[in-house]
């Protein structure tokens, strides 16, 4: 095989690697017309999501050290049937919106010391362990090893030796692990206010950035509020207006704050945390019809950035691997998967261009270098919509730099 690696069994499909699809190698390569090698290494990407493996081989580089740089966790002290999943007690006290005197709860724990789903967390679910539950931690392991994992074997069922790995594997991660709260959808894991908190978390750390080791790219939420009909720009004061208030002021840091369109196969329309114009949204394309939306993601004028993830189909060739599982034959499916890819995109894109082009800069050069969209639903995309491929990013024009970025203070 001219481009990856040699490990893999007589007959698997390199497409079941990601970053290939990509435009890179099985290992997470991308080689530009130059001659030069970029995999994200000097930039961060930030995962919010409902809780991690941070144990999982793929979060190790090859010289044994963890790619997840620190860990923080965002919930509720009081007042939800799950109560506080954050086991830190270090709470911090916000008035909620729109009423100054109640009390809302916010916790964070940094370090690297356990996993999300430590045993004494009270909604572990240990009699469902391959559901994923209101807190379980396969999802965010594989939405976080989609954009940083580290090339790593998995041992399939059949006896298989199976391999995976990151779109940006020489990245570092944020882990933030939404941990209860209220608002819409706190009963799937994914309560507003949490998710709120944790935005608000990454801009504190980018505004005092000084003392961190690396710069932060992008901001991964593999989820989209509530799937709904319609392309209105957010209502005064919604959640969607609340978390693209918090993504445009990442925006002006040149951080992408980038959200998935949603699995409902629904035309001309994304989702309620979607409709700001500081978020990327992202659908699914297959695999084996690698510029065709799949069957299941939504589609509408906000679509303008599609990723290969398939319909977890082995027998056809239609999936990827991402480490939802140590060992096992699950493969995963939905937009989930897809908008880690862009994500981690933008790690691999600033360490060829810098800080200095804006989000919507480098966003463009993703769409232009693109495959552009095919098949029925192609139209209900935004104009011009494709498939990224990093490969062809890379050999794009250099993106001119940002000018209110050169003048900042």
């Amino acid at each position: 095989m001219s481009n990856g690696v040699s490990a893999y069994p007589v007959g698997w499909p390199s497409t079941a690697t990601i970053p290939y699809n990509l435009g890179g190698s099985t290992s997470g390569k991308y080689t530009d017309r130059n001659g030069k090698t970029f995999d994200g290494t000097g930039w961060t990407v930030v995962d919010i999501d409902g809780a991690f493996r941070t144990d999982n081989p793929v979060f190790k580089t090859t010289a044994g050290k963890s790619k997840v740089i620190a860990e923080a966790c965002f919930g509720q002290k009081t007042g939800t049937t799950w109560g506080s999943l954050c086991k830190s007690q270090a709470w911090t006290s916000r008035p909620l919106p729109g009423d100054p005197s109640a009390g809302y709860w916010s916790a964070y724990t940094s370090g690297i010391s356990r996993p999300s789903d430590s045993p004494d967390n009270i909604c572990r679910d240990s009699n469902n362990p391959d559901t994923p539950q209101y807190c379980h931690h396969y999802h965010g392991t594989a939405t976080a090893g989609v954009m940083v994992g580290q090339q790593t074997g998995r041992l399939e069922t059949d006896g298989t030796q199976l391999f995976y790995t990151g779109v940006a594997p020489g990245a570092q991660v944020f882990t933030l692990k939404v941990g209860g709260g209220t608002g819409t959808i706190a009963n799937a894991g994914w309560p507003i206010n949490s998710v709120v908190d944790a935005l608000n978390y990454v801009y504190s750390m980018a505004t005092g950035m000084d003392g961190w080791p690396l710069y932060i790219a992008a901001v991964n939420i593999s989820a989209n509020g509530s799937s709904i009909a319609g392309e209105l720009p957010c209502g005064t004061g919604s959640e969607g207006a609340r978390i693209d208030e918090i993504a445009g002021k990442l925006k002006a840091m040149h951080i992408a704050v980038v959200m998935v369109a949603g699995n409902d196969a629904m035309n001309g329309g994304t989702g309620t945390w979607t409709c700001g114009k500081n978020v990327i949204v992202v659908g699914a394309t297959c695999i084996t019809n690698p510029t065709v939306p799949t069957d299941y993601t939504n589609i509408s004028q906000k679509v303008a950035l599609f990723a290969p993830v398939g319909t977890a189909n082995r027998t056809t060739g239609d999936f990827v691997l991402a480490p939802w599982a140590g060992a096992g034959s699950f493969y995963v499916r939905g937009t989930s998967f897809a908008a880690p890819q862009v994500a981690a995109a933008f790690a691999v894109l600033r360490q060829k261009f810098g800080p200095d082009p804006s989000v919507d800069a480098l966003a463009q050069l993703m769409k232009a270098t693109g495959k552009p969209l095919t098949g029925q639903r192609a139209g209900l995309a935004a104009p011009g919509a494709s498939v990224l491929n990093i490969k062809a990013a890379l050999d794009g024009p250099t993106p001119a730099a940002d000018p209110a970025w050169a003048n900042r203070q």
